[in-house]
């Protein structure tokens, strides 16, 4: 977690050329590395994420230097900037007992309000201050939760969960741009497992794949059974991965399931295939197959173990 990566890395992960790295940093101090004991650039975590941000406001038509300005005075006009300082030192559980859930009431609200442009400037903020894993896991999946939650109650209408829903979805499908990965990379196909159409969860574990190197490739909600098989067979990729939500649509998949591992066994391929999502319990082998892997845990941990299946 606390690894530096080089420059070459980071304009792996970042899509941005070492020289523009270099530049960004000499005039306008977008980032201060660290560095090597052999002198090199060393980068952190944030320090990637941090670029990342800045090309994504550069591609928007923003000058780099007001981008930079810009990052700063979120920092500097924010009140949660004294807990972004203190983290090195305080146990999460002291943010989660207090910013944490302050974070995630005010996200539901403005998503509550429709409020779009104070939904999109608060998460400016939150990327400003906070590791992109952090904000995703800890603030707006929980917030997701709590407007599915409330609309299930009876207590916000339906159009309210659905704005929240797609803002959330937009700013998922949005990280994807500003990755660049190498060719040759693994490929792995994501989508919503049969008959299932919560996206949200697949969406994240994407996010994960797309920083652990893969090329992801999304085919939406409840896709056909055609059309994964012949991306089968036409792509050949290292493995698939569905998100599930609901315990009967899983069960009422496992047919698919079971002719999708036939069809890899017949045809000699290495492709592997994951379940996860908030329905599974434990991980485990699909029954009656070989190739079917049910991975239990948040996207982020789901990722770290289909990264170490695939790679054996």
């Amino acid at each position: 977690m606390n690894r530096l990566y080089t420059i070459k890395e980071v304009s792996m992960r970042s899509g941005l050329s070492t020289q523009l790295i270099r530049k960004w940093e000499e005039r306008y101090e977008a980032v201060k590395p660290a560095r090597f004991p052999n002198g090199y650039r060393g980068y952190t975590k944030k320090d990637v994420e941090t670029l990342i941000w800045l090309k994504s406001k550069a591609e928007q038509g923003t000058p780099i230097g007001l981008a930079v300005q810009e990052q700063q005075q979120l920092l500097e006009s924010s009140a949660s900037a004294e807990i972004m300082l203190a983290e090195q030192s305080e146990p999460e559980s002291v943010l989660e007992r207090s910013e944490l859930k302050e974070y995630q009431q005010r996200l539901v609200s403005l998503f509550l309000q429709l409020d779009h442009s104070g939904a999109q400037r608060f998460f400016d903020q939150l990327i400003a201050l906070h590791q992109m894993d952090f904000v995703l896991l800890k603030v707006l999946q929980p917030a997701l939760v709590e407007i599915g939650t409330l609309w299930e109650q009876g207590e916000i209408s339906e159009y309210q969960e659905h704005f929240g829903s797609h803002f959330i979805r937009e700013r998922l499908l949005a990280l994807k741009n500003l990755f660049s990965i190498p060719p040759g990379s693994p490929k792995l196909i994501t989508a919503c497992s049969p008959l299932e159409r919560h996206e949200l969860g697949i969406l994240f574990l994407g996010y994960f794949a797309l920083q652990n190197g893969f090329e992801t490739i999304y085919l939406g909600a409840s896709p056909s059974e055609k059309g994964i098989f012949d991306c089968l067979q036409q792509q050949q990729p290292a493995a698939f991965a569905f998100g599930t939500t609901m315990k009967p649509k899983l069960q009422e998949s496992v047919p698919f399931y079971m002719k999708l591992d036939r069809t890899i066994v017949e045809r000699g391929l290495d492709t592997k295939v994951f379940i996860g999502g908030s329905v599974i319990e434990e991980d485990a082998i699909l029954p009656g197959t070989k190739h079917i892997y049910l991975l239990s845990g948040d996207a982020r941990e789901a990722m770290n173990k289909l990264k170490k299946l695939t790679a054996n």
